[in-house]
């Protein structure tokens, strides 16, 4: 064990006598429970850090999981940002293999910046890249599910940050303990259960745990909520808020929007109209723009209530931008929402032996089909501009407004380009390249799971 991982891991040994009770199998097994159904021998992908949270749930995830003829696997992400970073996924790979229990640790390869210690702004951007390695890893293993150690704690301090940014109803909720992402589901089954609990897990298999310094780094705020006298509770109410908010929506979304293969959606405005309910419409829009943009968190603030308030009384004329789409009103009265062709990447050659994985979900709505290598991906749009002829044999689409068409996925080869079908094509036009819409964030979503 290197030095400065045994320094750490033994001053961070936990203390005897905790105050409460370890979380017992039996517990562990109603709070996934909670989760059900699971497929027979199942795999769960647990995301171990090294802190006592998640070295507590991997150690009960395997348990859980091989008294049902299936396996849990420890996954580290390690971001670099500290000296002392590879050193403490070995640590964790070290301990793991102490309890037969598989691991494996992820580098994030592409992290800005030169390496040294975080920074604040630098928690989002590691985050988001910690989550898009663990997805990547369980989708190409076939993992359905990603456990991640967050505790009740944790879900109070997330509430008390969103308060403080005055958040909607949404936000303010906190973390659900089940979200759904493209290719796994992240499962939280600690969210009910204090830290004492899984501080006392730990002793009871005598295992150390390594605290991360950024945690007691007072330019997170995280690390502020925790140094005062009297640490926020978890709001209850606020989740059964969401629930409610996130049903309704569901339920109108499924009456006044339809979405279209091309990557666009059309609103009934008379439908959303008489609803009383700011906030079910609010959060609508929100959900569309984050749909058809393509992105990953919704617009929010005195933007997003101008474009509402602006649909609601007709009078959205010539259209807005928001979140990387335009929102204009059609002739017939209908709200067209399509995305911005100004914020797609530009175009790219594909590579040789490149996996259609790695170029895929495009633009963060088109999962692309039958790409030949050595050809660019791009807007259709974009290659349109570089004065490019197109392909007429097989455009796939009808009926599409111009805008929409532009922002439509195209491979380009030989000075000309092809718009990509929509997905399935058919029987025997095997050459078509082709693109199903599956945007990244959908309209409605599963409805906020509490702890």
């Amino acid at each position: 064990m290197p030095l400065a991982v045994q320094a750490r891991a033994a001053s961070a040994r936990p203390k005897p006598h905790t105050d409460a009770n370890p979380i017992g199998r039996d517990a562990f097994a109603a709070a996934m429970a909670r989760f059900a159904p699971f497929e027979d021998n199942p795999t769960l992908a647990v995301a171990v850090s090294g802190g006592r949270d998640s070295v507590a749930l991997v150690l009960l995830a395997a348990h859980w999981a091989a008294l049902r003829g299936g396996v849990a696997v420890g996954v580290t992400v390690d971001h670099r940002l500290r000296p002392e970073s590879a050193d403490e996924a070995a640590q964790v790979s070290g301990w793991l293999a102490g309890y037969g229990i598989a691991h494996h640790t992820l580098t994030w390869a592409d992290r800005p910046g030169p390496q040294g210690p975080v920074m604040a702004g630098s928690e989002a951007a590691a985050r988001d890249a910690r989550y898009k390695l663990l997805e990547d890893f369980c989708r190409t293993r076939g993992i359905l599910h990603l456990l991640i150690g967050h505790h009740r704690a944790d879900q109070a301090e997330t509430q008390a940050i969103r308060r403080t940014r005055a958040s909607g109803v949404i936000g303010r909720a906190g973390m659900p303990a089940v979200r759904e992402l493209a290719h796994v589901r992240v499962l939280r089954p600690f969210l009910a259960f204090p830290r004492k609990q899984i501080t006392a897990t730990l002793e009871a298999y005598d295992q150390p745990w390594i605290d991360d310094p950024s945690n007691y780094d007072m330019r997170f705020a995280r690390a502020r909520i925790r140094a005062v006298k009297d640490p926020p509770r978890v709001d209850s109410a606020a989740g059964a808020e969401r629930q409610a908010v996130e049903r309704e929506v569901a339920r109108l979304g499924a009456r006044a929007v339809a979405l279209h293969p091309a990557g666009y959606a059309r609103v009934e405005a008379d439908i959303l109209r008489p609803i009383n309910d700011f906030e079910v419409v609010r959060r609508i829009f929100a959900n569309l723009l984050t749909c058809i943009g393509g992105s990953v968190y919704p617009p929010r603030g005195a933007r997003l209530d101008r474009l509402v308030r602006l649909v609601m009384t007709g009078d959205i004329r010539g259209g807005v931008t928001l979140g990387g789409c335009t929102v204009r009103r059609d002739p017939d009265g209908r709200v067209r929402v399509a995305r911005e062709l100004a914020g797609i990447t530009a175009p790219r050659e594909l590579s040789a032996g490149q996996p259609l994985e790695s170029v895929t979900p495009w633009d963060g709505r088109f999962r692309i089909l039958g790409v030949p290598a050595g050809t660019q991906l791009g807007a259709a749009g974009h290659f349109r501009a570089m004065g490019l002829p197109e392909h007429l044999d097989f455009r796939g689409y009808t009926g599409v407004p111009d805008d929409v068409w532009m922002a439509l996925p195209a491979l380009c080869s030989d000075g000309r380009y092809r718009v990509c079908a929509p997905a399935p094509v058919l029987e025997g036009d095997e050459m078509t390249p082709q693109a199903r819409f599956s945007p990244v964030f959908p309209l409605a979503g599963a409805i906020f799971a509490t702890s």
